[in-house]
């Protein structure tokens, strides 16, 4: 539904500390080099979640206008990044754009596949698992 935007918004089903949410996103995100970056007090109550897979900082100040406690995205910069923060929730949850985006790829091509039965079609889908992130390698810096 192109009404709908590129984000989503939605309540956890238990409340939850920003660091066991970010745990357990990290989990559910395919792994890549750089992981994922947590912004925010690790200790707060997370109960609202919004997400945007791929480069996400244009919409900062709208997962705050919708009331979210975390904002779930990739690519985000510096300066806006630690501006928003600055002016509190939601935290921030930084994945590579390549990982938030592929988590919905599997879901996509199973909806496809069941459409096109749906109309008495077959189609075969196929998601790839090539890692298109241009990052290969972390080193942790200083000493």
């Amino acid at each position: 539904d192109p009404t709908q935007g590129i984000g989503r918004v939605g309540r956890l089903e238990h409340p939850t500390r920003l660091r066991d949410f970010a745990a357990a996103v990290a989990v559910a995100l395919p792994d890549s080099a750089p992981g994922l970056l947590v912004g925010g007090d690790l200790d707060a109550t997370i109960e609202t979640v919004a997400v945007s897979g791929g480069a996400g900082d244009g919409l900062l100040g709208t997962a705050r206008d919708a009331g979210a406690d975390v904002f779930l995205t990739a690519d985000l910069r510096h300066h806006p990044a630690s501006e928003h923060l600055e002016a509190g929730r939601p935290y921030l949850l930084c994945g590579t754009h390549w990982a938030t985006e592929w988590v919905g790829l599997p879901p996509l091509a199973a909806r496809l596949e069941r459409a096109a039965a749906a109309k008495g079609r077959r189609l075969a889908t196929y998601v790839s698992e090539v890692v298109t992130d241009p990052w290969t390698l972390r080193l942790s810096t200083g000493s």
